[in-house]
Protein backbone atom coordinates (compact mmCIF):
# COMPACT_ATOMS: atom_id res chain seq x y z
CA UNK A 1 0.00 0.00 0.00
CA UNK A 2 1.01 3.51 -0.70
CA UNK A 3 1.40 6.07 2.01
CA UNK A 4 -1.23 8.72 1.43
CA UNK A 5 -0.49 12.15 2.76
CA UNK A 6 -3.49 14.19 3.70
CA UNK A 7 -3.32 17.95 4.11
CA UNK A 8 -1.59 20.82 2.41
CA UNK A 9 2.06 21.25 1.67
CA UNK A 10 3.97 24.21 3.04
CA UNK A 11 4.16 25.77 -0.45
CA UNK A 12 0.37 25.59 -0.88
CA UNK A 13 -0.20 27.29 2.48
CA UNK A 14 2.28 30.07 1.65
CA UNK A 15 0.58 30.69 -1.71
CA UNK A 16 -2.86 30.93 -0.07
CA UNK A 17 -1.55 33.35 2.59
CA UNK A 18 0.08 35.49 -0.13
CA UNK A 19 -3.19 35.64 -2.12
CA UNK A 20 -5.14 36.62 1.00
CA UNK A 21 -2.54 39.32 1.76
CA UNK A 22 -2.85 40.79 -1.73
CA UNK A 23 -6.66 40.80 -1.49
CA UNK A 24 -6.59 42.53 1.91
CA UNK A 25 -4.13 45.15 0.64
CA UNK A 26 -6.26 45.91 -2.41
CA UNK A 27 -9.39 46.16 -0.26
CA UNK A 28 -7.77 48.56 2.21
CA UNK A 29 -6.49 50.80 -0.58
CA UNK A 30 -9.85 50.73 -2.36
CA UNK A 31 -11.83 51.76 0.73
CA UNK A 32 -9.42 54.52 1.87
CA UNK A 33 -10.06 54.15 5.60
CA UNK A 34 -8.46 57.50 6.46
CA UNK A 35 -10.84 59.31 4.10
CA UNK A 36 -13.79 57.43 5.59
CA UNK A 37 -12.86 58.69 9.09
CA UNK A 38 -12.35 62.24 7.80
CA UNK A 39 -15.70 62.19 6.00
CA UNK A 40 -17.34 61.00 9.22
CA UNK A 41 -15.88 63.93 11.18
CA UNK A 42 -16.93 66.37 8.45
CA UNK A 43 -20.42 64.92 8.41
CA UNK A 44 -20.62 65.46 12.19
CA UNK A 45 -19.51 69.07 11.75
CA UNK A 46 -22.15 69.81 9.14
CA UNK A 47 -24.81 68.08 11.25
CA UNK A 48 -23.78 69.98 14.40
CA UNK A 49 -23.93 73.33 12.60
CA UNK A 50 -27.38 72.53 11.26
CA UNK A 51 -28.53 71.55 14.78
CA UNK A 52 -27.21 74.81 16.27
CA UNK A 53 -28.79 76.79 13.44
CA UNK A 54 -32.13 75.03 13.95
CA UNK A 55 -31.95 75.77 17.70
CA UNK A 56 -31.26 79.44 16.98
CA UNK A 57 -34.23 79.56 14.62
CA UNK A 58 -36.46 77.98 17.26
CA UNK A 59 -35.19 80.38 19.93
CA UNK A 60 -35.76 83.37 17.65
CA UNK A 61 -39.31 82.32 16.84
CA UNK A 62 -40.29 81.46 20.44
CA UNK A 63 -38.27 83.59 22.85
CA UNK A 64 -36.34 85.93 20.57
CA UNK A 65 -39.51 87.59 19.27
CA UNK A 66 -40.08 88.97 22.76
CA UNK A 67 -36.66 90.64 22.85
CA UNK A 68 -36.09 94.16 21.54
CA UNK A 69 -32.64 93.15 20.28
CA UNK A 70 -32.37 89.33 20.07
CA UNK A 71 -28.87 89.57 18.55
CA UNK A 72 -27.66 91.43 21.64
CA UNK A 73 -29.36 88.91 23.96
CA UNK A 74 -27.49 86.12 22.18
CA UNK A 75 -24.26 88.07 22.71
CA UNK A 76 -23.70 88.66 19.01
CA UNK A 77 -23.43 92.47 19.07
CA UNK A 78 -21.46 92.92 22.26
CA UNK A 79 -18.43 95.22 22.10
CA UNK A 80 -15.52 93.48 20.43
CA UNK A 81 -17.61 90.86 18.68
CA UNK A 82 -17.19 91.15 14.94
CA UNK A 83 -19.39 89.86 12.19
CA UNK A 84 -18.28 86.55 10.75
CA UNK A 85 -16.51 87.10 7.46
CA UNK A 86 -15.52 83.66 6.17
CA UNK A 87 -14.09 85.09 2.97
CA UNK A 88 -10.99 86.21 4.88
CA UNK A 89 -9.83 82.60 5.20
CA UNK A 90 -10.50 82.00 8.87
CA UNK A 91 -13.28 82.50 11.39
CA UNK A 92 -11.11 81.94 14.44
CA UNK A 93 -11.70 84.74 16.90
CA UNK A 94 -14.70 86.08 15.02
CA UNK A 95 -18.24 85.92 16.27
CA UNK A 96 -18.59 84.07 19.56
CA UNK A 97 -18.00 80.50 20.61
CA UNK A 98 -21.24 78.57 20.28
CA UNK A 99 -20.91 77.34 23.87
CA UNK A 100 -21.26 80.94 25.12
CA UNK A 101 -24.78 81.25 23.69
CA UNK A 102 -26.50 79.80 26.75
CA UNK A 103 -30.01 80.76 25.62
CA UNK A 104 -29.93 77.68 23.37
CA UNK A 105 -29.38 75.34 26.33
CA UNK A 106 -32.89 74.28 26.96
CA UNK A 107 -34.38 70.87 26.15
CA UNK A 108 -36.65 72.47 23.56
CA UNK A 109 -33.60 73.78 21.71
CA UNK A 110 -30.39 71.88 22.57
CA UNK A 111 -29.49 69.82 25.60
CA UNK A 112 -25.85 70.75 25.07
CA UNK A 113 -23.97 72.84 22.55
CA UNK A 114 -22.00 70.46 20.31
CA UNK A 115 -18.25 70.83 19.94
CA UNK A 116 -16.16 70.00 16.92
CA UNK A 117 -15.23 66.29 16.66
CA UNK A 118 -11.56 67.21 17.22
CA UNK A 119 -12.58 67.95 20.82
CA UNK A 120 -10.89 71.35 21.07
CA UNK A 121 -12.45 73.60 18.44
CA UNK A 122 -15.78 75.29 19.03
CA UNK A 123 -18.27 76.29 16.40
CA UNK A 124 -18.61 80.04 15.91
CA UNK A 125 -21.79 82.10 15.83
CA UNK A 126 -21.86 85.61 14.41
CA UNK A 127 -23.96 88.05 12.48
CA UNK A 128 -23.75 89.18 8.88
CA UNK A 129 -23.46 92.90 9.68
CA UNK A 130 -22.71 94.62 12.99
CA UNK A 131 -24.44 97.87 12.06
CA UNK A 132 -27.63 96.27 10.79
CA UNK A 133 -27.74 92.52 11.51
CA UNK A 134 -30.26 90.51 9.54
CA UNK A 135 -28.81 86.98 9.60
CA UNK A 136 -27.08 84.82 12.15
CA UNK A 137 -24.27 82.62 10.82
CA UNK A 138 -23.09 79.39 12.41
CA UNK A 139 -19.66 78.37 11.11
CA UNK A 140 -16.69 76.07 11.37
CA UNK A 141 -13.35 76.44 9.66
CA UNK A 142 -12.15 72.91 10.36
CA UNK A 143 -13.63 71.02 7.39
CA UNK A 144 -10.96 68.56 6.26
CA UNK A 145 -10.67 68.25 2.49
CA UNK A 146 -11.40 64.92 0.82
CA UNK A 147 -13.00 63.94 -2.47
CA UNK A 148 -16.40 64.35 -0.77
CA UNK A 149 -15.50 67.67 0.91
CA UNK A 150 -13.37 69.34 -1.74
CA UNK A 151 -11.46 72.62 -1.47
CA UNK A 152 -13.73 74.15 -4.13
CA UNK A 153 -16.86 73.33 -2.13
CA UNK A 154 -15.39 74.28 1.25
CA UNK A 155 -12.69 76.91 0.63
CA UNK A 156 -10.30 77.32 3.55
CA UNK A 157 -12.17 74.50 5.33
CA UNK A 158 -15.11 76.80 6.05
CA UNK A 159 -18.71 75.74 6.28
CA UNK A 160 -21.38 78.22 7.39
CA UNK A 161 -25.12 78.10 7.57
CA UNK A 162 -27.31 81.16 7.90
CA UNK A 163 -30.61 81.54 9.70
Amino acid sequence: MEDEQNGFSLIEIIIVIAIIGVLVSVTIVAFKPQEIFINGRNSNRVSDIRAINTAIGQWLSRDGVMEEDPYFVLGLTAPGVTALTPSDGSITGEGVAATSVTQLLFPAYLEEIPRDPDGTTEYRIGINNLADPTHILVCTDTIEHTSSYSESGYPNGIFCQSS
